[in-house]
């Protein structure tokens, strides 16, 4: 007769081998899932979207132009595609190009890729952005156009030196997400969001100038403005809650509101971090050496007020068939006044921005505001809309003429900003840039499970 007690000891020892099993699978999973949403988070984090998706193309193929004082750089696909992207690529091949600036074939990738700050990110991170890449990100068979740049530039083996002369960012150790706030907000600023890329000064070289970390930088048209401590250059009269409020979105009330290149990183990635991350980064920007602006001598947003509310179409008559003839004061009442008030007090709700007690407005650089008037706004973060039409356009007919909008520009500034900055129909002329707006909308990073 069988041993009953053995067989139904072999059973509970094999069920529970079995039970071991599953839990070990089970948390096997939950450790995979982890890690994707980890990867998914890190890669918002560094806003990989914004450059490596072209407007109007699928997320991550690539083919976005990157204007370069050197040339146009043509963003690469880095989708898990085997062919067109870098679904060959094994870790340690994507560990190199993320933080040494090196691609699996052994060239260089040229800096618009911020490897030198992605070189400060953590091993564990890396290995979560691999992850979500290979298996979070859906591959796209696409192949964008290769980089053409004029010689020297065009030999990728320059890179060498130049990285020599760059530097990079010391590598961090340890878990990231258990940093203290202010080594958290180092991580996030230098590393991950790498804010020096765009706001930091470069030489003649091309290479940030550490000593004026955040200090300002033109971009593309725009001008990425001092954000240091500095009370008369920089954001030194922002509270931490202000900065905080303006990286979630993109509007920090009586201070300024995010558009251009700013916009897209508030709408593409920090509009969609934690609070604590937010609060850790507005932290850390705000302890870094200060430095006074050779141009800005007051605060941006300290200038300004309502003016008298008076009709600007009383006095003067004006031809309707010479527009040429408007003056800054009507170009305005025609097209700026049914959003922003003829006072320039803005909407109440401040969906349409108050003009005085305006970082853009009160800037000595009129840059940004002709960019903004030329290109509008169009941002969209968790917390909702924000647009303004762009009237140096309309459909591909301009709407106002060079020599309008300097006339509106200059009445802009003189009346609720710093002062008349006499800009020239040329100046905004050379504004103009033959890129496209970016179109590109958020696009919710997903793991594996509805990714394909």
């Amino acid at each position: 007769m069988p041993d009953i007690k053995k067989i139904l000891g072999s059973f509970l020892v094999g069920g529970a081998v079995l039970a071991g099993l599953g839990a070990h699978a089970a948390r096997a999973a939950d450790d995979e899932q982890a890690l994707m949403s980890r990867g998914a988070y890190l890669a918002t984090a560094a806003d990989c979207i914004a450059c490596h998706t072209r407007p109007g193309g699928k997320s991550f193929a690539g083919g976005l132009k990157i204007s370069t004082p050197k040339g146009d750089v043509i963003s690469t696909n880095i989708t898990p595609d085997a062919e067109h992207g870098i679904g060959s690529y094994t870790e340690a091949d994507f560990e190199k190009a993320l933080r040494h600036g090196v691609r699996k074939d052994g060239a260089y990738l040229y800096p618009v890729m911020p490897y030198v700050s992605y070189a400060g990110l953590t091993d564990q991170d890396v290995k979560a952005l691999y992850t979500w890449f290979m298996h979070g990100v859906r591959p796209v068979a696409e192949k964008p156009p290769e980089t053409q740049l004029n010689f020297p530039s065009n030999i990728r083996l320059s890179m060498m030196a130049w990285n020599t002369l760059a530097g990079r960012e010391k590598q961090e150790t340890g878990d990231s997400a258990t940093y203290d706030k202010l080594r958290r907000g180092h991580y996030l600023a230098t590393a991950l969001a790498h804010c020096g890329t765009c706001h930091t000064p470069r030489n003649f070289m091309l290479v940030e100038k550490q000593d004026r970390y955040l200090a300002g930088a033109p971009l593309e048209g725009w001008y990425a403005p001092n954000i240091t401590p500095s009370k008369t250059g920089g954001i030194g009269d922002w509270s931490q809650d202000d900065l905080v409020a303006y990286l979630k979105t993109g509007h920090a009330k009586g201070r300024s509101q995010a558009a251009g290149p700013m916009g897209e990183a508030v709408e593409h990635s920090t509009s969609h971090l934690t609070d604590e991350d937010l609060q850790a980064l507005a932290a850390f920007i705000r302890q870094v050496p200060s430095y006074d602006d050779d141009m800005d001598r007051q605060a941006r947003d300290s200038f300004g007020k309502a003016i008298d509310n008076s009709d600007l179409r009383s006095g003067e008559l004006t031809r309707i068939d010479d527009l040429g003839e408007m003056s800054g004061a009507r170009i305005y009442d025609g097209n700026c006044a049914a959003c922003h008030g003829q006072d320039g007090a803005g909407t109440a709700d401040q969906y349409a921005p108050s003009l005085y007690a305006n970082s853009v407005v009160g800037s000595a650089r009129p840059d940004n505001l002709i960019m903004a008037i030329v290109y509008g706004v169009n941002r969209t973060t968790p917390d909702g809309h924000a647009g303004m039409p762009g009237f140096g356009r309309n459909s591909d007919v301009q709407r106002l003429s060079n020599e309008e909008i300097a006339r509106l520009v200059n009445y802009v500034t003189a009346t609720f900003g710093s002062g008349d900055h006499h800009v020239t129909a040329e100046q905004v002329g050379s504004a103009r840039t033959d890129h496209l707006e970016k179109t590109v909308s958020h696009v919710s990073v997903k793991t594996s499970s509805d990714a394909h």
